[in-house]
């Protein structure tokens, strides 16, 4: 961030949207005659609070008291949401923090907000499940950025740079294809668990291949307009709750600026690209090879981080997706 300013005079600017899902939290009781030999629970007995679709009012109504709750918390706390809405999974929320210039905050809140919203679910008999992928046959839980930035000395200050009357503007075609180029690696920072793959793929609204659009939901990176049709931001949509919001931002707005400092070409849009690794495994060999972003870690956080990783994977390996989701239950 600060290289941003002082190389290219300006602020990046960050919004997240935060997607989570309510289970019932069950009584200990329950709890205990559910446990299996291995610690794990029955797939049975985690159980949503309902089965509701898209945009349902179910959750909404039902979950009034909690969502409340949450939000005077959070506004106690002086974060300030933009909106808060059902999805499409059973018992899926998501929640929407207000764009701002100030990323480093942004993801302090993030931190926050899924602790809030945790404690919250308990206080209600809930348990909040930011797992990315929970039910094979439905949409799974993303932690999508938006991304934007303004010059620094533009008045007024809050002016978008990311775009132009034209469209996407020279710095920010730059931007986005840094971000595109570093993509097979930043993914093993940004969706950095096995569970975190099985939530991405061809119809699974996270895109699966190295490529952007405008308004499509399938891109990775996606072009968002305002209601009036103007290029308004650059989303990516392939970050998940398992990453650490700090270091997994970071690498993304260093990969854009990199885009920037090199005067990076934007690729055409398409329907279809080069495919992005499809195991975590994968990704980090992938991140391995990125000079960039390795010497961006440095070399005691590179090291730390792709061993506690290479050892998540392994000890993630023989897990099946019910045990991955009781896990997370018992964890709530």
């Amino acid at each position: 961030m600060n290289d941003a300013k002082s190389q290219h005079g300006i602020n990046f600017n960050v919004g997240v949207e935060l997607e989570f899902c309510l289970y019932k939290r069950g009584s200990k009781e329950e709890m205990i005659s559910n446990l299996q030999k291995d610690n794990t629970l029955r797939a049975s007995s985690v159980i949503p609070v309902d089965y509701s679709l898209f945009a349902s009012s179910i959750t909404l109504n039902e979950q009034g008291d909690f969502l409340d709750d949450v939000i005077d918390q959070l506004e106690n706390q002086g974060i300030e949401i933009e909106q808060f809405h059902s999805e499409s999974a059973s018992g899926q929320l998501e929640l929407v923090l207000t764009y701002t210039q100030n990323a480093l905050q942004l993801a302090d809140h993030v931190v926050f907000a899924k602790e809030t919203i945790n404690a919250c679910a308990k206080k209600y008999g809930m348990r909040a499940l930011f797992l990315p992928k929970i039910q094979k046959s439905e949409a799974g839980n993303g932690q999508h950025v938006h991304l934007s930035f303004s010059d620094i000395d533009q008045k007024p200050a809050s002016k978008n740079s990311f775009s132009t009357e034209n469209g996407i503007s020279a710095r920010g075609r730059s931007f986005m294809e840094g971000i595109l180029h570093h993509l097979p690696a930043l993914v093993a920072i940004t969706t950095p668990s096995r569970n975190s793959f099985l939530r991405i793929g061809p119809g699974c609204w996270t895109g699966s291949s190295v490529r952007w659009a405008v308004e499509d939901k399938e891109s990775p990176v996606r072009v968002c307009l305002s209601k009036s049709g103007a290029v308004s931001n650059v989303e990516l949509k392939l970050f998940d709750a398992s990453a650490n919001i700090h270091i997994g931002l970071a690498a993304v707005l260093a990969a854009g600026l990199d885009g920037i400092n090199r005067n990076l070409h934007l690729r055409p849009p398409s329907e279809s690209g080069n495919d992005l690794p499809r195991t975590l495994k994968e990704s980090l060999e992938f991140l391995k090879r990125d000079d960039f972003l390795m010497a961006e870690l440095g070399p005691e956080l590179s090291k730390s981080y792709l061993g506690l990783k290479e050892a998540e994977e392994k000890h993630d390996s023989s897990m099946a997706l019910s045990d991955q989701t009781s896990t997370a239950w018992l964890q709530a």
